[in-house]
């Protein structure tokens, strides 16, 4: 208890602009899904529930035509969000002892959300209600219901289960029942006069609906009630004569085990129900206490954005389950693929950063996930791949070790920014325990790089893909697709693959291990790894250009005894080789608080030697920018692999150099003058994932021009490294002022159109959350 003193005491320092009615609604969580799945644009949910805590169940609030409870609720089921009723839990009050119609009570409503809460307010003749909803466990939320009457009240509750199984923005897309379509999920009914549960049976249908045969939705009361039910709706009802409060608690289990660990969770919620409900009260008056403490209190938007933030982070936070054992941040609880405790080291490195400046524990956590599946030398499937991580993992195993799991990744991994995110939460720590057990961790990482992903063996690693069944035959061919007569081909092997490139026609060719390498860099179907749609590779070759420009090479790695270890691209990739610099330097940093001198002192050095490569090759000196590099032959003059790919165009690895402060300050200059010319990069919504001068260029494209804040965030970070400060704030404002949306209502969204501010991409999206919070907390102080 002593914890939650110390935090309304911190409270008491802020102003009233940090109090909670100050963050009334900062985002729009009303909505009735009468579809398991109501999707809007890309297939994500439009709505967006409460999440908290890690739960694996979220709220909304009612439109008025259903006051009296609180929506959904939705179910994070295994991997993916789906919605089980419009209400399960509506209240109707009735004067008297009898349920008819000229009995009713005529209700209005006020229903709005803060941080952690969703609230309504009702009023009737002679009748004032409350409800007051907040989570309380990682698979429990709990009701508090405020009844304030002089007359004897009969209670009617009410509630169904979704008849439709799909929609878009509320359209029918598919009006058959979801219990139908999944008879085992047509749940069995143990009803009490306490408490209602749902038993749910087994459904594996994958990119859907996931259950593991003894997953339960429980509602439980300290309202005595008699109920009645039939497949699909129930309805309870409880007499009282006077004033009354009660509470109810949801609780989502995921199976038996679950079952039996949360049974005395919820008893003792229901013993003490204040106490918990001040607890989550108190919980979040600490988030935004250190999420704002940087922020003055007359900047009212960017307090209310830091909140914003805060809310999304939490909302996608899920607690340890399934395959994962430890809690985590997901992209997105609404996105379409990224719901459950689906993990990307990508994405974590940065939420990380962000969760340290109001909940480091989460954070510590968020990377723990990131590392539990790293590959060790003993592994049954990649022994190989010691010290590799995978790109995601999520509940569920992959068949390969064990599951069922189509999402689980071990393709590729993503860019080694892990030792810059364990440092930061570090230092929000000092937990030099935690420190010390990620260390080896961090190293072992690093190896795999060196030496599965450095072709040419000059210590500068590149992106490429693993041995795995979509990369290459059982022998180790590579696999490709060309297209001829308007149908694929399939083929395979390196030296088949480089005949159809050395074609340098208008060929369309396809490579598995090409597109793992791309998320491998974390920007998919960017420019500079190859991509460019038909029609932009035709105005290239009108041009004067040629199309094998755009065909990537690839090289096999092997092992020291000659055996196949993976591919790489034929090219040295900036950021990455920013990344790796910037990963020696603090794991030099992490070396030195061990006490580990002589590691400290060779990291250092390595960081140095990369920052020197960097630039001397990768620079270019006519267009004043940073780009990968083509791995020829041989070696140039110079110890360069290659020359800059300077056409294919320039993109956010440009500006990585900065981010990672290897740049020299001549070269940041003229790259900060690039990010600055409305001609390449400073539009409506700044610092795009390609420049407008780009050949692949399309302000609608996934990683050739709309903007992501992660890669923003780094430029105005990169910025300020260099001096840049007015320059950062500038961009940043004008950001905040186009991006539509951010400063509203609306759902923070994975990326925005560049020209426009036009939302795309996931709603509710964590990584675009961290560096709007980051953002929040800099403004006007990009230099301090």
């Amino acid at each position: 208890m002593n914890i939650l003193v110390l935090a309304m005491l911190m409270m008491s320092i802020k102003t009233n602009a940090n109090s909670e009615p100050s963050y009334k609604n900062l985002i729009n969580r009303t909505g009735t899904p009468y579809y398991m799945q109501d999707f809007e644009q890309g297939g994500h949910q439009r709505f967006s529930p409460l999440f908290d805590l890690g739960a694996w169940h979220g709220h909304l609030l009612p439109d008025k035509e259903h006051a009296g409870g609180f929506s959904g609720p939705a179910l994070v089921t295994e991997e993916y969000l789906n919605f089980i009723a419009p209400y399960f839990e509506k209240l109707s009050v009735y004067k008297g002892d009898s349920i008819n119609s000229a009995n009713k009570i005529e209700l209005t409503m006020q229903a709005y959300s803060v941080p952690g809460a969703l609230v309504q307010e009702l009023k009737g003749e002679g009748v004032a209600i409350t409800l007051t909803l907040r989570f309380v466990s990682n698979r429990t939320s709990l009701v508090k219901t405020q009844i304030t009457t002089q007359l004897p009240l009969t209670l009617y509750f009410e509630g169904e289960l979704v008849n439709h199984l799909s929609a878009k923005n509320g359209k029918a897309i598919d009006l058959r029942s979801p219990f139908k379509v999944h008879p085992n999920f047509l749940p069995r009914w143990n009803v009490s006069a306490n408490s209602l549960i749902l038993n749910f049976g087994k459904v594996r249908d994958f990119g859907h609906l996931l259950t593991s045969g003894s997953s339960q939705l429980q509602l439980h009361k300290t309202l005595p009630v008699k109920t009645t039910h039939d497949d699909m709706s129930y309805s309870s009802r409880a007499y009282i004569a006077k004033s009354k409060t009660f509470f109810t608690t949801y609780s989502y289990l995921l199976n038996e085990q679950e079952e039996k660990s949360e049974k005395p969770v919820i008893a003792d919620i229901l013993k003490r129900p204040d106490y918990y409900m001040t607890r989550s009260k108190l919980r979040w008056q600490g988030y935004i206490y250190h999420a704002t403490e940087d922020i003055a209190s007359e900047q009212t938007q960017y307090l209310k954005l830091a909140v914003k933030s805060v809310e999304t982070l939490i909302s996608n936070w899920r607690s340890a389950a399934g395959a994962l054992s430890y809690d985590t941040v997901s992209p997105a609880v609404t996105g379409r693929w990224f719901s459950g405790n689906q993990t990307w080291p990508w994405d974590s490195y940065k939420q990380a950063f962000a969760l340290a400046t109001f909940h480091p524990q989460l954070a510590k956590q968020n990377l723990n996930t990131v590392f539990e599946h790293q590959i060790h030398a003993d592994d049954s499937i990649r022994p190989w791949d010691a010290g590799f991580v995978p790109d995601l993992v999520a509940y569920n195993l992959s068949p390969e070790r064990g599951g069922d799991g189509t999402n689980w990744n071990e393709r590729n991994t993503k860019p080694s920014l892990a030792a810059w995110a364990v440092w930061q939460v570090f230092k929000h720590t000092n937990d030099s325990e935690w420190l010390a057990q990620m260390y080896p961790k961090l190293v072992a990482y690093r190896n795999w790089w060196l030496s599965n992903r450095d072709h040419n063996k000059n210590g500068v690693p590149e992106y490429g893909a693993t041995l795995d069944k979509a990369h290459n035959t059982p022998d180790g061919e590579l696999i490709f697709e060309v297209k001829k007569e308007a149908k694929w081909h399939t083929q395979h092997g390196l030296k088949q693959y480089e005949a159809e490139r050395a074609k340098n026609e208008l060929t369309q060719i396809k490579v598995p291990a090409q597109t793992a390498a791309s998320w491998e860099s974390g920007r998919d179907d960017a420019g500079v790894f190859g991509f460019i749609s038909p029609k932009q590779l035709t105005d290239y070759i009108e041009q004067g250009g040629q199309a094998n420009d755009w065909q990537v090479g690839f090289a096999q790695n092997t092992n020291l005894n000659g055996t196949l270890v993976g591919y790489s691209l034929l090219q040295e990739s900036v950021d990455q080789a920013s990344y790796m610099a910037a990963d020696n330097r603090y794991l030099g940093k992490i070396a030195k608080q061990l006490n580990y001198p002589h590691q400290a002192s060779y990291f250092l050095k390595r960081a140095t030697q990369l920052r020197d490569y960097i630039n001397t090759c990768m620079f270019d000196d006519k267009t004043g920018f940073y780009y990968d590099i083509k791995i020829e032959d041989k070696p140039l003059n110079n110890g360069c692999a290659g020359k800059p790919l300077v056409k294919r165009g320039k993109g956010p690895e440009g500006w990585s150099p900065l981010f990672n402060q290897v740049a020299r300050v001549e070269q940041a200059d003229k790259v900060i003058q690039v990010m600055l010319n409305e001609n390449e990069f400073n539009t409506r919504v700044p610092l795009g994932s390609a420049a407008l001068s780009s050949p692949a260029f399309g302000a609608d494209i996934y990683w050739r021009g709309r903007v992501w804040l992660d890669q923003l965030y780094f430029g105005l970070i990169g910025m300020s490294h260099y001096g840049y400060c007015t320059q950062a704030q500038q961009l940043s404002e004008k950001l905040l002022a186009n991006a539509d949306g951010i400063l509203s209502t609306a759902p923070i969204r994975e990326n925005y159109n560049p020209l426009t501010g036009e939302q795309q991409g996931a709603p509710n999206f964590s990584w675009s959350a961290a560096h709007l919070l980051l953002i929040a907390q800099k403004q006007g102080q990009w230099c301090q």
